[in-house]
């Protein structure tokens, strides 16, 4: 409920976990993509919670807290850009062109707050950073907080108050293409013809520079890179599938990543479409956090990018062995967690994980 400076209703992570007493910005678009399928009010209070720690520049806050004398909010970092994904499936749900005219400009305002903070070289390929230039907050941005491609990072300045790191990130870039696509649907809806033209012209553009940096056509899999896009960031992990969500890789460069999740030894594990491959050597589901564990909001993009280029058998036999290898999801009381080992379907971490529900529900529904 609202307490403190926090103005509406919204889902905490997890109640079962001293640390998730706040809300975090992509947990929230999370959130709410999974609540419009049943309480849409409650998902568009979800969004406008954090919009309310909207800078003016454009920049969300990664966490915001009812009780502040505990903790402040968060302003280090932000999260990666799912909000105008959130909107439009709340807007799909009740067609509310009001809540639309109300977000649309703080979206339009948050996607642009990227190409001005967060890319080094003004190539438009953005990358995660930090506002206090740390390099801790920088992994933070990507929710990925310790995967291993960051490993080797480091932090480089863009200007005052924004820092890069120094590499370009494939997730990131598909969520940012994602975006234009979502605010095209938006932008329609309001008769922007103008930014519909803009959209249109930045997600070709984006699109043609995804497919060339990111793609291996030896591994067949999409990588990070450097800055100057001449070299691999190399170890497979789900950011290698966020291509197929947002359904910017070709069909060839999805027959390969299909290829290599569908593989056993690899993705296709009791619990698929884990974090990161079952065999690489720093695999460690047990200590690893988003080094081996099944994240369900991971699973899900993976799933739902064999969806976008129809793989839907694939698909629906990778969900149902999701749902029954994860301990406890067809059971009862705290069953949902925050992760799961995806080799064992042990439950880990905290229960009742509010996106692991969100996901879960997203798979079910094929959306």
């Amino acid at each position: 409920i609202p307490a403190g400076e926090i103005k509406y209703e919204g889902l905490f992570p997890s109640y079962h976990y001293k640390w998730f007493n706040g809300f975090w910005s992509w947990d929230s678009w999370k959130h709410a993509v999974g609540l419009a399928f049943y309480t849409v009010d409650l998902a568009k209070k979800q969004v406008k919670l954090m919009f309310e720690f909207q800078n003016e520049d454009g920049f969300v806050a990664d966490c915001v807290y009812r009780d502040t004398t505990i903790e402040n909010h968060n302003y280090r970092d932000t999260k990666p850009p799912l909000s105008a994904w959130a909107v439009v499936k709340i807007y799909e749900t009740d067609k509310d062109i009001n809540f639309v005219k109300e977000l649309y400009p703080k979206l339009k305002k948050y996607h642009y707050w990227w190409y001005a903070n967060r890319d080094h070289d003004q190539d438009g390929l953005c990358e995660y950073g930090s506002t206090d230039g740390s390099l801790v907050a920088a992994k933070w941005v990507s929710g990925m907080d310790n995967a291993i491609r960051f490993d080797d990072s480091t932090i480089v300045k863009n200007s005052e108050g924004a820092y890069s790191l120094n590499q370009e990130s494939v997730d990131l870039n598909a969520y940012l293409y994602a975006e234009k696509k979502y605010l095209i649907l938006l932008a329609n809806a309001l008769n922007h013809t103008d930014d519909v033209e803009r959209y249109t012209l930045e997600a070709k553009k984006l699109k043609n520079a995804i497919q060339k940096q990111f793609y291996d056509s030896k591994d067949g899999w999409f990588y990070d890179t450097n800055l100057e896009g001449t070299h691999f960031i190399k170890g497979e992990g789900s950011e290698g599938w966020t291509a197929l969500w947002a359904k910017v890789a070709t069909q060839e460069q999805a027959e390969t990543v299909k290829d290599r999740m569908m593989e056993p030894k690899k993705f296709y594990t009791k619990v698929p479409f884990q974090t990161m491959s079952a065999d690489h050597p720093k695999f460690d589901p047990l200590k690893g956090y988003w080094r081996g564990p099944n994240w369900l909001d991971q699973a899900y993009f993976g799933v739902q990018g064999l969806r976008n280029y129809g793989f839907d058998d694939l698909a629906d036999k990778a969900t149902i062995q999701i749902i029954e290898g994860a301990e406890g999801i067809l059971g009862k009381g705290k069953a949902i967690r925050e992760n799961y080992h995806p080799i064992t379907g042990k439950g880990l971490h905290a229960h009742n994980f509010s996106w692991s529900a969100a996901h879960i529900l997203m798979l079910i529904m094929k959306d």
